[in-house]
């Protein structure tokens, strides 16, 4: 790994410069050792980084007023703007069990957020609504990720965000085909 570089521009498109996070081997201490080479490794070091420094940020904003886990929170944006999904299909959008969104949804429910009803057409399914307090909160929470946005990647240069759609664009490219070849392959 490269020497850090310091730099005293208070420029947030050159914050990279000097970020000590993302550049903590702590991180993944032995992906060189087996095999991943240098600029790989720390470029998925500072990916690792960032997305924890998102998540602190997140859960930060999210928890500050209504108690609520960060989980919970894009449970609701997701059942907002699908009201009476199914949970097996929420369960899909989250990318999470079904177990762990009926938890969720358990607890939801106890906060008078959601409700859950049998689907008219088929019992099995049980169909996932907002309620209005949920709507309320829900409301809220855009304006506090809106917030978000214009503090952390509104800060970017322009520049450096269309930079970054580009790569991430580009990396989801390659998520997807890995994710595609493990499924050829299971």
């Amino acid at each position: 790994m490269t020497p850090a570089r310091s730099t005293t521009s208070s420029d947030p498109s050159q914050a990279h410069l000097a970020a000590p996070a993302l550049r903590d081997r702590s991180l993944s201490p032995h992906l060189e050792e087996d095999g991943v080479d240098e600029l790989s490794a720390d470029t998925f070091r500072a990916f690792i980084a960032a997305g924890r420094l998102h998540g602190r940020l997140i859960g930060r904003l999210v928890d500050a007023d209504e108690g609520m886990h960060p989980g919970q929170f894009f449970c609701l944006r997701v059942v907002g703007g699908h009201d009476g999904i199914s949970q097996r299909e929420l369960a899909d959008e989250l990318h999470v069990a079904a177990p762990s969104v009926s938890r969720m949804l358990q607890g939801m429910e106890r906060a008078g957020l959601v409700e859950r009803r049998d689907d008219e057409r088929d019992q099995r399914v049980m169909r996932v609504y907002v309620t209005e307090r949920g709507r309320e909160l829900e409301k809220k929470f855009r304006g506090v990720v809106a917030g978000y946005v214009k503090d952390t990647i509104g800060r970017l240069s322009e520049a450096d965000r269309r930079e970054l759609i580009r790569l991430l664009g580009a990396f989801s490219a390659t998520l997807e085909a890995a994710i595609e070849s493990r499924r050829d392959s299971a």
